[in-house]
């Protein structure tokens, strides 16, 4: 009796051993393919590399682009006299950068009508716009003008100055900070455009602030004619062409300078 139950037994084994063969096949199939994803996805993570670093991240931290950042008023931004679109001061000096072989990244902050004080077009002073727009990330901060701050107490003038070169500095840390001061349209710049200016250089050079005395060095005060549009205020394209050729050497200089240091 037990010896037909044992031949049953082995008769019922026997039958089912390609059942079983099959099952312990496609376990293997799966162990060998979960460990082979395994090993492909450690490769592609980087985890192989002796460097312990892929090569794609390293390359884009070798490549960072200097960025600048450039806040100022209507002779930032254009006007109906000139300096629209690519004739704007600010894409000329990106394109003279770009066909030196340079990348630079530039952030136009563009306030017409606005200053250290004024509040202009968008409502917002110069300081107010940088601390909604600068990129802490900047390598270069310049700030242009402005002519509309109008006639101020020069303690009033000097503060707010002071106030907006700390501001940036708390923002964009790594960068430096470059100030034209207001220009005018001629020579004859009246005593509290020149009192404005004093304010502001006094600020800047108590804050570790590069200062462009745009007075001083006479810029739109030469014989040059057509630089400055039919309202007396705004320059023409001509007039952006001026400044770019004035503002872009500064630049070029400051993106320059820390990898000469």
């Amino acid at each position: 009796m037990s010896t037909r139950r044992d031949n049953r037994r082995t008769s019922r084994f026997i039958r089912r051993w390609p059942q079983v063969m099959g099952f312990l096949a496609l376990l293997a199939a799966a162990v060998l393919l979960t460990f082979y994803a395994m090993s492909q996805s450690r490769e592609a993570s980087g985890a192989t590399r002796p460097a312990g670093t892929p090569e794609s991240v390293t390359e884009s931290v070798s490549e960072k682009v200097p960025q600048i950042d450039i806040l100022g008023d209507s002779y930032v931004a254009g006007s109906a006299e000139g300096g629209t679109g690519p004739a704007n001061w600010t894409r000329v000096a990106g394109t003279r950068f770009y066909e030196l072989g340079d990348r630079v990244e530039l952030n136009v902050i563009a306030q017409p009508g606005s200053g250290y004080l004024a509040r202009g077009t968008t409502n917002l002073v110069f300081r107010e716009a940088a601390t909604l727009r600068i990129r802490p990330t900047a390598d270069v901060v310049l700030v242009f003008g402005s002519r509309n701050d109008g006639r101020q107490d020069d303690e009033t003038m000097y503060n707010a100055a002071k106030l907006l070169y700390s501001d940036i500095h708390e923002m964009a840390p790594q960068a430096e900070i470059l100030v034209v001061g207001p220009v005018w349209v001629d020579a004859d710049v009246p005593d509290f455009i020149a009192a404005n200016n004093a304010a502001m250089e006094r600020a800047a050079a108590e804050n570790d602030v590069v200062y462009v005395d745009a007075l001083e060095e006479g810029w739109f005060a030469g014989a040059e004619e057509g630089l400055i549009g039919a309202d007396g205020i705004h320059p023409t394209d001509a007039g952006h062409a001026y400044l770019a050729a004035k503002i872009f050497p500064l630049l070029e200089d400051m993106v320059q300078e820390p990898a000469a240091g």
